[in-house]
């Protein structure tokens, strides 16, 4: 039967708390590009009464734009190297 194959405890433990740690880290950084997406939109709809108010918006969006970047490759690295198309949260 079935039944009959036996893992040891440990290792179906350790298996199982890399999985969480795994979640835990992919809902962190949806957490921070849900956050980094609000400042973006945020930073995209701040006035500019002049050249340099505008430089300094261009250069943030910039900035919030590779950040952005940066960590949609972080949350599509963890789903690749788990194995899974992806997680359910």
């Amino acid at each position: 039967p079935a039944s009959s194959i036996q893992y040891p405890a440990s290792s179906i433990e350790a298996i199982e708390m890399i999985d969480k740690e795994t979640k835990k880290k992919l809902k962190k950084i949806q957490k921070e590009i849900k956050k980094v997406k609000r400042e973006l939109s945020k930073t995209e709809l701040r006035p500019c009464q002049n050249d340099a108010e505008l430089k300094q918006k261009e250069e943030d969006l910039k900035e919030l734009s590779k950040r952005h970047r940066e960590l949609e490759k972080e949350q599509d690295r963890y789903i690749l190297d788990t194995g899974r198309v992806k997680h359910s949260l």
